[in-house]
């Protein structure tokens, strides 16, 4: 856990970030507030040794061999603990990795900010910055780690730094993404069997383990409905291949931290909010990001299941299937802001024909989930049909019970004979936007 020293020096190093009335009203009281507690933390303080008081460290060229060479997590015995210029934050719908739990960090050089890409609407970060993510589960109770029986975080419920106790949590591996002036480098280190720090390992790894729903009866070895899988931890090519949102450039970019996903639509959770309140963000780029819109937390059923499936879509697998991305060709557009339900694949006929369709003809039938490819490929596991691609060896039940029901409740009919002539015509894009192959009986938003 963060000392007292740390938590004081998190607080002192906040700035007073000025906001301005439209955006940031409702912060003046969390300012006052942050006062008073400085005043009370230094109070307590004195005396304190400053021995974990550290920032994370920047490797322009080199790649550590250890994590703790970075000091961004360090593994205190039973305890995590995170440089003082850490900043934890979690995504406004979280992606699917196996039913992982995620401890996400950022970590900016002194004085950087993230600016906003106007024409990508993605955040730009400075040279210097530190992106981790460290993957987790709990242990079946009764288990040692080298067991690797395993459970399922509950739907992206994610721990908070204090809640890490190394006697129940296995740390599997931790992702470093670092900016530097050459562009992002990624970097995958395996957590050792002490879990006391990770290893770098270039070439990824595979742990085979076995995993079990949260209050599943256990008894003296793995219980019987616990289900056997391989946890990849990705190589470095792997990781490029996620990571390169821009075919024409192929930079690694970062898919998460950007406005949508960071953003919530409340007060509540987010994170925008909360970077701009650690400096992160200057207001106007603040303004700009709230302007862009928010992903729905795609577990939330309390909001439009069309807007739950298209964030879950977006998160999952938009940074590969957009107009940019790696599946470009594909025609298969699943970003949050395409607004072309061919794109999403209602009546869309696969350009490249395969095992992957299961025997379907259109990647989505509305109001048939059992003869869509998308239901189908994200229900397999199959290597040469399974959707993604990466990050995953099981089945998201839940991921696909949202996309199997918001495909069961679209209303239209596929045209088959008109989808036939548009993909005559040698797969030309134009033609799939200007002879829609289906007809609507409602909005499908």
């Amino acid at each position: 856990m963060l000392s007292l020293c740390c938590a004081v020096t998190i607080i002192a190093r906040l700035p007073n970030h000025a906001v301005t009335a439209d955006v940031g009203a409702r912060y003046a009281g969390r300012q006052r507030a942050r006062l008073s507690v400085l005043v009370m933390l230094i109070a307590l303080s004195a005396g304190c040794s400053d021995q974990r008081l550290q920032s994370s460290q920047y490797f322009a060229v080199d790649n550590p061999k250890k994590l703790s060479q970075w000091s961004v997590i360090q593994a205190n015995d039973q305890d995590l603990s995170l440089a003082v210029d850490a900043q934890v934050y979690q995504l406004a719908s979280p992606l699917f990795c196996d039913y992982a739990g995620k401890l996400r960090t950022l970590s900016l050089p002194a004085g950087g900010q993230v600016a906003l890409d106007a024409d990508t609407d993605r955040f730009r970060y400075p040279v210097g910055t530190i992106i981790t993510k460290t993957f987790y589960y709990r242990r079946a109770s009764g288990s040692q780690r080298s067991e690797f029986r395993l459970v399922k975080a509950n739907q992206g419920s994610e721990l908070g730094l204090n809640d890490f106790s190394l006697a129940e949590v296995t740390l599997l591996e931790t992702r470093v993404l670092v900016k530097r002036a050459g562009g992002w480098t990624a970097l995958p280190y395996v957590w050792d069997a002490d879990q006391q720090d990770a290893t770098l390992s270039p070439a990824g790894a595979l742990i085979r383990a076995s995993l079990q729903s949260e209050g599943e009866s256990e008894g003296e070895g793995p219980s019987e409905e616990a289900q056997a899988f391989a946890y990849l931890v990705p190589n470095q090519n792997q990781c490029a291949g996620c990571h390169v949102l821009d075919q024409a450039t192929k930079a690694i970019l970062p898919i998460g931290p950007h406005p949508r996903h960071l953003a919530t639509g409340v007060e509540a959770g987010d994170q925008l909010a909360a970077w701009a309140a650690f400096g992160a963000l200057s207001d106007g780029v603040l303004q700009e990001a709230v302007g862009l819109g928010a992903n729905v937390d795609w577990r939330d059923a309390k909001r439009p299941l069309y807007l739950r499936a298209r964030s879950y879509l977006d998160i999952n697998c938009g940074h590969c299937h957009s107009p940019t991305g790696p599946a470009d060709t594909s025609g298969m557009f699943l970003t949050a802001t395409s607004q072309d339900p061919i794109r999403w694949g209602v009546c869309k006929a696969p350009i490249a024909a395969g095992q992957g369709t299961g025997g379907a003809q259109f990647g989505i039938v509305p109001g048939n989930p059992d003869a869509s490819i998308l239901s189908y490929r994200l229900g397999s596991t199959d290597p040469g049909a399974m959707m993604p691609e990466l990050g995953r060896s099981l089945v998201h039940a839940e991921g696909l019970a949202l996309i199997r029901a918001w495909i069961a409740e679209m209303p239209g009919q596929c045209d088959e004979a008109q989808q036939t002539v548009a993909h005559s015509e040698g797969n030309n894009s134009s033609l799939l936007d200007e002879n829609l192959a289906f007809t609507l009986a409602g909005d499908l938003d």
